[in-house]
């Protein structure tokens, strides 16, 4: 059977138009997305607190903004929750963003105590999802660059007032878990009586950076614990 060179190449060359105008499409639709946002769409909530004790004020978008934003300039978006995981009082929401076949993933988490807790988590893995689609990105890029300016003893400084993970990534890491529970048996103590006296949390609630002051804790209490078995 002869093939019909001239009809694959005419399809071959529709294909290849079709993709490139829907590049063309997709790069339109960033430059819309990225615009910055309506300044009376924005709001604020209480954010750090320096070293003198005053406290920033953060700015940020509603998830209903940010879904308006995406209607208006990318009307064939869809979001999907990709995963929903409980760390002990923390739940964590996966939410994905599709417009023309592009995928970015961004990650929100709430309280599973409270009855919004889920809700507050897919809102917030949404919005951060449409911040890799250029949505409101001047808002997040204005607190990460102040955070930034911030010296090493008011991020210390913070980090002691709450040492509670805000996020999977910012959870322990299992060999932290690991040294916080051998070192409470070596000193015979509980180590999450002791985490939640001293931290105010559980050990599976803590940041990475909570986690070390919990560990630097412990190595205290191991070296006043030795010598008094020595004396025995």
């Amino acid at each position: 059977m002869k093939r019909n060179t001239q009809n694959d190449t005419t399809t071959q060359t529709q294909t290849a138009e079709a993709h490139e105008t829907n590049v063309l499409d997709f790069s339109g639709t960033l430059r819309e997305l990225k615009k910055t946002v309506d300044h009376t769409l924005i709001r604020q909530r209480a954010g750090r607190r320096d070293r003198d004790g005053n406290i920033h004020m953060v700015e940020y978008v509603e998830w209903h903004t940010v879904a308006d934003i995406l209607d208006e300039h990318a009307p064939n978006w869809a979001h999907t929750v990709k995963d929903i995981r409980a760390i002990g009082d923390i739940i964590t929401v996966t939410v994905a963003i599709t417009i023309d076949g592009i995928t970015r993933e961004g990650i929100g988490t709430g309280r599973t105590a409270s009855e919004t807790g889920i809700k507050k988590a897919e809102h917030d893995a949404l919005k951060r999802a449409a911040v890799k689609f250029g949505i409101a990105r001047e808002l997040y890029k204005r607190e990460f660059d102040t955070v930034e300016h911030d010296d090493e003893s008011t991020i210390q400084q913070r980090a002691v007032l709450d040492p509670i993970a805000k996020s999977l990534a910012d959870m322990l890491t299992a060999k932290q878990l690991g040294m916080i529970r051998g070192m409470a048996r070596e000193a015979g103590i509980d180590a999450e009586s002791e985490c939640v006296e001293k931290m105010k949390c559980k050990v599976e609630e803590l940041s990475k950076r909570g986690a070390s002051q919990f560990i630097d804790h412990l190595k205290t209490l191991q070296r006043n614990v030795e010598p008094m078995r020595m004396a025995g």
